[in-house]
């Protein structure tokens, strides 16, 4: 007797499903590639705007004529809101508006959900102070890009918001 279509495609989600859970959860991370172009005098802004947004300069090679440099540069797609105008703010006008294009995919190593589970790790990273991402005291910078993209798109985000020993709430405004 032959399976029918349903039995088959139940069977395979449950088997991935399955896989799935049995490794470590991993995130990619999209990378942009820039091209601009900047100013002698700018390439100390512009590289510190990049590091800050942790993108890595590829190439940076002198224009022909002229004293600008033709600099590319990688950086994660996350980091890049708002790039252009803090490259310009920061660089006087000594950088052009680069242009972004997609570059590559790139395997986060941290799992974005790990828990210390030994008493080793327990000392090294502090003691479960509660459920879920928030339980250790080790930076963690997965979880931090899950939360960004989870807040930038209107959905929960599991903060640690924890009022230690309050009494009572008030609210901080006059009433009129």
């Amino acid at each position: 007797a032959a399976a029918s279509g349903g039995v088959v495609v139940s069977a395979a989600r449950r088997a991935v499903r399955c896989a799935l859970l049995t490794r470590p959860a991993r995130v990619a991370e999209g990378f942009l590639r820039l091209s601009l172009h900047a100013h002698v005098s700018a390439l100390g802004p512009l590289y510190a705007v990049l590091s800050r947004r942790r993108g890595r300069v590829l190439d940076d090679s002198a224009v022909d004529g002229t004293d600008l440099l033709a600099v590319t540069a990688s950086v994660p797609q996350g980091e890049v809101f708002g790039l252009t105008q803090e490259l310009l703010a920061k660089s006087s006008g000594g950088v052009t508006a680069p242009e972004m294009a997609f570059s590559h995919w790139e395997v986060l190593p941290e799992d974005p959900f790990w828990i210390p589970t030994t008493e080793e790790e327990r000392e090294d990273y502090g003691e479960i102070r509660s459920s879920g991402d928030r339980s250790t005291g080790k930076v963690n910078r997965t979880i931090a890009i899950v939360r960004a993209v989870r807040k930038r798109k209107g959905l929960p985000v599991d903060e640690a918001k924890l009022v230690v020993a309050a009494e009572k709430q008030r609210t901080l405004q006059r009433k009129r």
